[in-house]
């Protein structure tokens, strides 16, 4: 039992989720349907139209098909527009006593009395059928007779609404259900749905309902009959206890309805009723308008009246609904203010706060930057320290070692006493060599240093007046001026000292080369500055 229970349990709430599902996706059918009724309503008219250009065409002296054809437009007007159906239905009869035949007066009579019932109208009704007799009618017109004084008499007493009323009308409802019954072909589609009537007003709901299922199972139940049935199977399910499959069968005749553009139903206004009992009071609401147009539009007063009786309360709770809504707006809307003022002034904290971030974050960045200049600055001090030292000493031993030598070449000669040969030791010494050699040996340290000064310095030239050494580790003259100048020397007296020229020849070069260039002799000396060490 214990797993049995869980086995149930889970079945049962499958069998629930399938049900919604299926009652959601009928909703959005009858959705869809209400939207497109401007089209199914226009089709009938389509419909009406055809049938009056047929009418038109008929001889007057053929009377029969005449009746057929009537027959037909009010067929068509039956669930379409009351007025229309009443007064086709007068036609019909005029047309039934012209042919002077019984079964058609009959038939037009019933039809006359079915449609009055519509708009309510019980007691014209009731004299109509009173006046038929029963006894020159084929077993279907007895059918229809009886099952009409039966839906007289369930209009009545739903009406009425009074218990004694309600008795009374139940025994002749019973009554005559089990005269149609009588001449109802046995098996056939009204039968099943009279005898399905018949276990309703017995409280046999049960009956009812297996009655209907096998009725909607054996039979392709079309027109308005589907509607009609697919309703009273609704009501069968509410009387059970089950909502859920009474809202469905509800939603299959709207649905029925709407596609026959029936204005004369009530499958719709029962639906936005329970729907309203739901709370679901704005979905409740559309239904009902609908409803209500339809039963403007179709013109029974009956229809209207059920209708009215609801739709105060649903428009009310509507209001209500919007009451509340409105309120939680205006809740919400003043919410969001104070919260906006409460951003507002974040905002403007934040943004006094961004302010003095970014200032001393600007000043962090010109520290950065200050900072990452004078370390590219520093880097390149020590470059040229680095290279320089050792050109330093190389130099320096290099004439130590040559001072050497000239010292041991003097003091040979003055050992051998050989004075006069000194004069020719110094004069082997070649001063103009050795400098060439200095500046080759300044210019390798220079061009370690800033390998690209050479192509940096011609590109401030065009291309004519653009000067290539002799040797790609080697300056000249011109180049090894503002070498001098961008290691830092830019004092011309010094500059003149260390290439051993003088003051004005340096000014006449720096002049030279500076008209030559591309950019102006102001900013010559800053773009040289700006060639970058390794």
């Amino acid at each position: 039992m214990k797993r049995l229970f869980p086995i149930l349990l889970i079945s049962v709430l499958s069998f629930s989720l399938a049900a919604q599902n299926t009652t959601d996706s009928l909703f959005r059918v009858l959705d869809r349907v209400i939207e497109q009724k401007p089209e199914f309503e226009e089709n009938k008219k389509k419909e009406i139209g055809a049938l009056y250009q047929q009418l038109n065409l008929i001889d007057s002296a053929n009377q029969v098909e005449r009746f057929l054809v009537t027959k037909k437009l009010h067929q068509a007007y039956f669930t379409f527009n009351y007025d229309s159906a009443v007064f086709f239905s007068r036609q019909l009869l005029e047309e039934a006593n012209r042919v002077g035949d019984k079964a058609m007066i009959n038939e037009a009579r019933l039809r006359m009395s079915e449609t009055l019932l519509a708009s309510g109208l019980f007691a014209v009704v009731k004299d109509s059928l009173e006046q038929i007799s029963s006894a020159e009618m084929s077993d279907s017109l007895r059918v229809k007779f009886h099952y009409l004084n039966a839906r007289l008499y369930i209009d009545m007493g739903n009406y009425y609404q009074r218990s004694f009323y309600s008795e009374k009308f139940s025994h002749l409802i019973l009554a005559h259900l089990d005269s149609a019954l009588v001449f109802a072909t046995p098996d056939s589609r009204i039968h099943y749905s009279l005898y399905g009537l018949r276990a309703i007003w017995k409280n046999n709901y049960k009956e009812a309902r297996d009655i209907f299922d096998d009725l909607f199972g054996r039979f392709e139940v079309e027109g308005r009959q589907y509607a009609v049935d697919a309703s009273t199977f609704a009501f069968v399910y509410g009387a059970l206890g089950k909502p859920e499959m009474e809202l469905e069968w509800l939603l299959k005749a709207a649905i029925s309805d709407a596609r026959l553009a029936n204005k004369e139903y009530v499958a719709l206004r029962i639906i936005a009723n329970r729907l309203f009992e739901q709370g679901e009071i704005k979905k409740a609401s559309h239904y009902l308008n609908v409803a209500i147009a339809d039963a403007k539009s179709y013109g029974a007063i009956q229809r209207e009246l059920q209708i009215s009786q609801i739709q105060p309360l649903v428009e009310a709770a509507r209001l209500d609904l919007i009451e509340k809504q409105n309120f939680r707006i205006q809740t919400f809307a003043l919410a969001v203010s104070i919260l906006s003022v409460l951003v507002f002034v974040v905002l403007v904290l934040l943004m006094r706060q961004y302010r003095k971030i970014k200032k001393v974050k600007d000043k962090l960045h010109q520290s950065n930057l200050a900072l990452s200049e004078t370390n590219a600055q520093l880097r390149e001090v020590n470059l040229i320290k680095e290279e320089y030292i050792a050109f330093f000493f190389k130099t320096n031993s290099d004439l130590i070692e040559k001072l050497d030598e000239y010292r041991q070449a003097i003091d040979n000669k003055l050992a051998l006493n050989k004075v006069q040969q000194i004069g020719s030791v110094i004069t082997r010494a070649d001063i103009k060599r050795e400098r060439e050699t200095l500046f080759r040996d300044f210019d390798t340290g220079f061009l370690n240093i800033f390998p690209d000064f050479i192509e940096r310095f011609n590109a401030l030239f065009k291309e004519e007046d653009r000067e290539l050494p002799y040797n790609s580790k080697q300056l000249n003259p011109d180049m090894r001026i503002f070498a001098l100048i961008r290691l830092g020397i830019s004092e011309t007296d010094k500059i003149a000292h260390i290439l051993h020229y003088s003051v004005n020849t340096i000014n006449t070069y720096k002049t030279r080369i500076k008209n030559k260039s591309i950019v102006s002799n102001e900013d010559f000396e800053k773009e040289i500055l700006k060639i970058q060490s390794i």
